[in-house]
């Protein structure tokens, strides 16, 4: 999760209101490691991350950040969070599916030049297994020739 405490540490809070909390927090960090592993982009609602979408995974109903309790504290942190999250990702549909195709079109080039790469290194390994089979042959002649004259 990033450097910043988003969501607010009490101490003598309610258990359930921790424990929804922690979840808001591990969701948070979940949602920002997935966007790091897919370069960029958030790889469930369409590329968006909501309020809603981090509510969701976290299993805590959104009329839940509208409770007095939580609507200027946690909402309001939240609502930071999604804005930094969210500066570097992609808002619309199409933009997502254009980044998302990128990124397809990248690997696939990758993966054509890591064939490529293969089958060189196979070619290679070919030709080494008949040098060693000519090697081998002419050892044993050798071996040979020597057992004669001893």
């Amino acid at each position: 999760m990033s450097d910043r405490t988003y969501l607010p540490v009490t101490e003598n809070a309610n258990p359930r209101t921790e424990a929804a909390l922690a979840r808001l927090r591990k969701a948070m960090a979940e949602i920002e490691a997935e966007i790091a592993a897919h370069q960029g982009v958030y790889p469930y609602n369409f590329g968006r991350v909501t309020q809603s979408e981090l509510c969701r995974r976290a299993d805590v109903k959104k009329a839940t950040l509208q409770t007095p309790l939580h609507k200027d504290t946690t909402r309001v942190q939240i609502l930071a969070w999604l804005d930094t999250v969210t500066a570097g990702l992609t808002v619309t549909r199409d933009a997502t599916r254009e980044k998302v195709t990128a990124a397809a079109d990248t690997l696939a080039a990758e993966v054509h030049r890591l064939e490529v790469e293969l089958q060189a290194a196979l070619l290679q390994l070919g030709l080494a297994e008949q040098r060693l089979e000519v090697l081998e042959m002419e050892r044993a002649e050798l071996l040979a020739r020597l057992a004669e004259k001893t």
